[in-house]
C-alpha cells in the first residue's frame, strides 16, 4: 500500500517540478509563431547588416555567390539546412536571400 502512494508522490513533485518550464516554453513558440515571416527591402536589409543578432544566408548558386554576395553571408543552400548549420541562439534574426527569376 505504501509504494504506490510513494510512487504518485513522486509523479506529483516530477509534473510540478516541469510544468514552469513547459509552459514557458509553450509560451516561447507562441511567440515564435506569432511573428510571422516577412519580406525586407534592400533598405531593411541594409539597416541590419551591421547588426551582431542577425545572420544573413546566400542561396545562390556557387557561381553567383563567388560573383558577389552580401557582406559576412553565409553560402547556403535550402537542401543543405540541417541542425547545427544555422545558429543556436533563438534570438538571432535569419536573413534569407536569392536571385529568383520568379
Amino acid at each position: 500500500m505504501r509504494q504506490p502512494f510513494i510512487r504518485s508522490l513522486g509523479l506529483v513533485a516530477t509534473v510540478l517540478l516541469l510544468a514552469p518550464g513547459m509552459l514557458a516554453a509553450s509560451r516561447d513558440s507562441k511567440r515564435i509563431e506569432s511573428e510571422p515571416f516577412k519580406r525586407l527591402t534592400v533598405e531593411e536589409v541594409e539597416k541590419r547588416l551591421a547588426d551582431p543578432s542577425v545572420q544573413i544566408y546566400d542561396g545562390n548558386s556557387d557561381e553567383e555567390y563567388l560573383h558577389g554576395h552580401l557582406p559576412g553571408a553565409i553560402h547556403l543552400w535550402s537542401k543543405d539546412l540541417r541542425e547545427g548549420v544555422l545558429p543556436a541562439e533563438k534570438g538571432t534574426s535569419l536573413i534569407f536571400y536569392c536571385h529568383n527569376e520568379r
